[in-house]
């Protein structure tokens, strides 16, 4: 029989036979607000998710550098 792969995140066993591992996704919805973020991962964990996925960018970092007129 093969062994079994698995990780360990802060103590939590994540593999193909554990419960799902549930990471929510906050994307940009803070704007910017620390509060409003700490809001939000509160009520993910309320909900049941293990982790939240955090994103932060200004317009300039996810746009593309062109001059060309469909831009």
């Amino acid at each position: 029989m093969p062994a079994k792969s698995f990780i360990n995140i802060s103590g939590r066993r994540v593999a193909t036979d554990a419960p799902p591992y549930v990471i929510a996704e906050m994307s940009a919805n803070h704007n910017g607000s620390i509060a409003t973020a700490r809001r939000i991962i509160d009520a993910a964990k309320l909900a049941g998710a293990d982790a939240v996925k955090i994103q932060t960018y200004t317009p300039d970092t996810i746009t593309l550098d062109s001059h060309l007129p469909d831009f």
